[in-house]
């Protein structure tokens, strides 16, 4: 029903915000309500879910939040809170990739998601989440190494740099630990 809505911050809650447009304030659940600040003018991209007993708002920063968020809710088994849950972890790409290896190891990190959940997820997405800017070719050791990277507190602007210098390598997971450790520490 609404593409976005654009207006002032009011307060937000666990997992929602309100946003005041027109001195109406708009209930909206996102995955991470604390990235919006009190009183910033926003445009959230919106999606509305209606349920026997709810009608329910669900927004996002990006466009690219929104779709992922609209292609998880289509996979049997998962609902606008698990889907929110997962996107609240800022993996898109990672997410992405996964589901296209069929790692569904990677995908048991998200919270609420068990293996079969992530058998289903890959089973029902496969194929149809490439985004224009992902490899076609996965590289599972980088991948691999990736987590582990995260797992010693890396954020994802490192990790980027050290994706981008091993890319089209072909080495062990343990050399992209090591040398991407060296790259990182420079």
């Amino acid at each position: 029903m609404f593409a976005y809505l654009t207006g002032k911050v009011s307060y937000s809650g666990k997992d929602y915000v309100v946003i005041e447009l027109n001195q109406i304030g708009y209930k909206i659940h996102t995955p991470n309500p604390y990235e919006f600040k009190k009183d910033e003018n926003v445009r959230i991209y919106t999606h509305q879910i209606v349920s026997e007993n709810d009608i329910s708002l669900y927004g996002f920063k990006t466009l690219e939040e929104h779709d992922l968020f609209i292609s998880l809710i289509s996979a049997r088994g998962i609902g606008p809170k698990t889907a929110c849950a997962i996107l609240a972890m800022k993996d898109m790409s990672g997410l992405r990739q996964a589901i296209e290896s069929g790692n569904a190891k990677y995908l048991c990190k998200f919270p609420k998601i068990g293996p079969k959940t992530a058998g289903q997820i890959i089973l029902d997405l496969k194929g149809k989440l490439v985004a224009p800017d992902m490899p076609l070719f996965v590289n599972h050791n980088l991948e691999e190494a990736l987590e582990a990277l995260q797992a010693l507190g890396y954020g994802d602007k490192e990790l980027t740099k050290v994706r981008k210098a091993f890319e089209e390598t072909h080495v062990s997971v343990d050399e992209i630990i090591k040398k991407g450790l060296q790259l990182l520490v420079k």
